[in-house]
């Protein structure tokens, strides 16, 4: 049973990681398409750091976090049984399905339309075939990405997630047998860059699983509350290693690992918001657009920074940090207000494309 103090505090959690999803999605600062580059690899050291700290370092926090709330809330209040199971994937697949679906197809389209106009087509259009030259059966992959990520990029997580709900009932068998050699493992796996399979991702079976394993339990993603200042404390300095280091060679064991601190940190930070009242409304306003945020900021995104680093001179020092902080900022405030409007217009619809959020 999830009690009301853990609920609100989960519903906290969904907004924030949206930012840092749609920052890790705006790091590249050079765009390629099939005709050349644009935009610059020659940044400052200080655009350099911020930009690595932000959307490699902080937001990096957002994937495993959405996770291991979704492990937790599959399986909290949850009693085994086929029924239930069923029931419990008939809900998933309509609000993860239809949109994953909905989005997919809407970005096929954009694709399509916007390669059909030949001033428009070569940034558009990369190593890969026009969209209406794919043979038939590679529309399957475009869409569902069963070789890569599907055409919308960012959805690789909600596919991964399906995955993992089907995979539910090994995963709890697992869980109730050897819960701790599987996490260990799949820890190994996922800090090595070993894990053998494309679909599903590491992380999410890492960290889908240890949420499952507190619910399995009885015990809330909060359980932990008492190593949260220590989780912030130790995090900072791992954070400031990561970015520092994010090339070298160990980076992969520091960055991952930390990740896990910086997860524990999130879950605390919730604790202090609380006491905020004003914060915690904020947050829990704009947490139902978070879903609508994550879907539809791209490819917009992608378009707006193609159009600043096409007309915007970028030799000023600063010139690509302020966009880079700038452009991802207008986009999410854009897509809320976009929200709102369809909240009060369209209400159907966007319940439609959003499984229901």
């Amino acid at each position: 049973m999830i009690d009301e103090t853990s609920s609100l505090r989960l519903k906290l959690l969904r907004f924030p990681p949206i930012i840092g999803v749609v920052y890790i999605h705006a790091y590249f600062t050079a765009i390629t398409f099939s005709h050349g580059t644009i935009g610059t690899e020659d940044l400052n050291p200080v655009t350099d750091f911020i930009r690595v700290l932000v959307s490699q370092g902080l937001a990096r926090i957002a994937v495993p976090l959405f996770f291991l709330m979704a492990g937790y809330l599959f399986f909290a209040n949850f009693r085994w049984s086929q029924q239930t199971f069923a029931r419990k994937v008939a809900t998933r697949m309509r609000t993860l399905l239809a949109p994953f679906l909905f989005w997919n197809t809407a970005t096929l389209l954009f694709y399509a339309t916007v390669q059909a106009i030949p001033a428009l087509a070569p940034y558009f259009s990369g190593p890969t075939a026009l969209i209406r030259e794919l043979p038939l059966l590679d529309y399957a992959n475009v869409l569902i990405g069963l070789k890569g990520y599907p055409i919308a990029y960012h959805f690789w997580f909600i596919r991964d997630l399906m995955v993992l709900i089907l995979l539910a009932p090994f995963i709890a068998l697992i869980l109730r047998s050897a819960a701790l050699p599987f996490l260990l493992a799949v820890y190994l796996l996922w800090v090595t860059g070993k894990w053998p399979m494309y679909i599903p991702d590491c992380a999410g079976v890492l960290f889908f699983s240890a949420g499952a394993l507190c619910a399995l339990r009885g015990r809330d993603l909060f359980f932990l509350d008492r190593y949260g200042p220590a989780a912030c404390l130790a995090y900072l300095p791992i954070l400031l290693i990561d970015v520092l280091w994010h090339t070298a060679w160990f980076n992969i064991y520091l960055h991952r690992t930390g990740l896990i601190v910086g997860v524990l940190a999130a879950l605390y930070l919730t604790r202090p918001a609380l006491n905020h009242e004003r914060l915690t409304q904020a947050l829990l306003a704009l947490g139902s657009a978070s879903f609508f945020v994550y879907a539809a900021h791209e490819p917009l995104l992608m378009v707006l920074r193609m159009l600043a680093y096409s007309n915007i001179p970028l030799d000023a020092p600063y010139t690509v940090l302020a966009i880079y902080l700038l452009l991802p900022a207008l986009v999410i405030a854009f897509l809320v207000l976009c929200h709102g409007v369809l909240k009060r217009t369209c209400p159907r619809l966007l319940g439609l494309i959003t499984g229901g959020r």
